[in-house]
């Protein structure tokens, strides 16, 4: 019995593309990656956060994607160290990080500062709460609860958690 079936990778192997298509597609491929490169100052993926209570708005800001350098940043500012108990020579070690503050420092970093400072950094909010540190401001004026969504939003328009199967998917498994 003769077989005429040919298979996918068979077919592939016969079909290699021209040195003029890879050069095009070596194009594309770069105008691609560069263009993925700027994702901190593509205005496409940044998510703009209403802030609402009882149904009013109060007010409203975008933030943008982290890289991973921006929160490891944010996590070592949250991050309580303490002198090695083995001695000196050892330096410092992680104690302990502040979930609260890292939310807080996460939220400054990826804020879209489009009015120069008239959130966070600004010098009369924070006379008025009475407080000194940007990260204050932030405990001051959101709830946890909004700080924790906003954390989220951050981390998915940064690439977390894309690959978690969606509850449907795990459904069907």
């Amino acid at each position: 019995m003769k077989n005429d079936t040919i298979l996918d990778y068979e077919k592939e192997e016969k079909e290699l593309p021209s040195k003029e298509e890879i050069l095009q597609n070596e194009d594309e491929m770069i105008a691609g990656l560069l263009k993925a490169a700027a994702f901190k100052s593509d205005d496409s993926l940044q998510k703009k956060i209403e802030i609402r209570r009882n149904g009013k708005l109060l007010f409203s800001f975008f933030v943008r994607p982290l890289t991973e350098e921006e929160i490891q940043g944010c996590r070592k500012r949250a991050t309580k160290r303490r002198p090695d108990p083995r001695g000196r020579q050892f330096g410092m070690i992680d104690v302990e990080t502040d979930v609260i503050k890292l939310r807080s420092y996460k939220i400054i970093a990826a804020t879209v500062d489009k009015g120069q400072g008239i959130l966070w950094k600004n010098k009369k909010l924070k006379d008025k709460l009475n407080v000194i540190d940007d990260v204050d401001v932030v405990e001051a004026v959101l709830m946890g609860g909004e700080k924790d969504w906003i954390s989220d939003v951050i981390d998915e328009i940064s690439g977390y958690g894309m690959n978690e199967l969606s509850l449907e998917d795990t459904a069907k498994n």
